[in-house]
């Protein structure tokens, strides 16, 4: 597995695509989580896409994946708004050698549950559609923490979504495309019971992406809450296991440490950094 930086709670806000990158380089990771926003203003800043391929070729780091900027949990008008915008996004981060995009999914809804499945899987095939156009595969994550969940303090609302790794395959089954999987976060593993042999018994072309992170100690899975994360290994989860789970599942993308906590992992992203890379490497990474 290669190492990807990702800016969740680095103090990271400040710098630009560039300095991410030089940041990363540093600090021996080999790709970077990113944003269209940022990658168009690297291009515009060294002039072209040939500049900005070299400049990441120098550096020795790719651009591992990309947030997908269409609202398609919102209405029709602002996906439709988004989805107009897509092919030329997604051409450019192609252009980049930036082949994954990524998104979330709640696992409540103030739809009911057809009516959101009907929806999302309209509107994936739209996106999924575009990015096969353009060699980009496109990573769906599931929600796991209780708290979000239909009837938890936290839900968007009273009908339950996807939740866990089955009702997120069976989604994309039903998308019917091969280019779309999973992106498999080790907290929301942890929270909805997925262990080593859920893990495992995925294969490579099903994982677009991997999240790895830790849950605080003594409040177990019902417990953890989705902005309470910790580096990993300071924590109660089997990360051990879930990096065997991996391995045997044959997955050969990119792992970034997305560490969602209430203040920055450092005063700065020098520091920030160097602790996720000392994190992973104590996990064997």
């Amino acid at each position: 597995m290669k190492l990807s930086l990702n800016g969740a709670r680095l103090g990271a806000g400040n710098l630009n695509l560039m300095q991410f990158v030089d940041l990363a380089a540093r600090h021996g990771f080999s790709g970077v989580d990113t944003g269209v926003g940022a990658a168009k203003q690297l291009v515009e800043t060294l002039g072209d896409v040939s500049a900005a391929n070299d400049y990441l070729l120098e550096k020795g780091v790719v651009l591992a994946t990309f947030g997908l900027d269409v609202q398609w949990r919102n209405t029709a008008e602002a996906f439709s708004e988004g989805i107009a915008k897509l092919p030329v996004q997604a051409e450019l981060m192609a252009s980049l050698g930036c082949t994954r995009c990524l998104t979330w999914m709640l696992p409540s809804s103030d739809v009911p549950q057809d009516e959101w499945m009907a929806r999302t899987v309209r509107r994936f095939t739209e996106v999924g559609t575009i990015f096969g156009d353009n060699g980009i595969r496109f990573g769906l994550e599931w929600v796991g923490p209780h708290h979000l969940r239909t009837g938890g303090a936290n839900a968007a609302g009273p009908y339950e979504t996807v939740t866990n790794i089955p009702t997120t395959l069976e989604l994309i089954r039903s998308i019917g495309r091969d280019n779309i999987g999973l992106l498999v976060d080790s907290y929301h593993c942890y929270t909805t019971g997925a262990g080593e042999a859920e893990v495992a018994a995925l294969t490579d072309a099903q994982i677009v992406h991997v999240h790895i992170n830790d849950a605080p100690k003594g409040v177990g899975p019902a417990g953890a809450k989705d902005g309470e994360r910790l580096l990993p290994g300071e924590g109660e989860i089997d990360l051990d296991g879930f990096l065997r789970g991996l391995k045997t599942a044959g997955y050969t993308g990119y792992i970034a440490a997305e560490v969602l906590a209430p203040q920055d992992l450092a005063p700065n992203a020098e520091e920030g950094a160097d602790k996720v890379r000392t994190s992973l490497r104590n996990l064997g990474l």
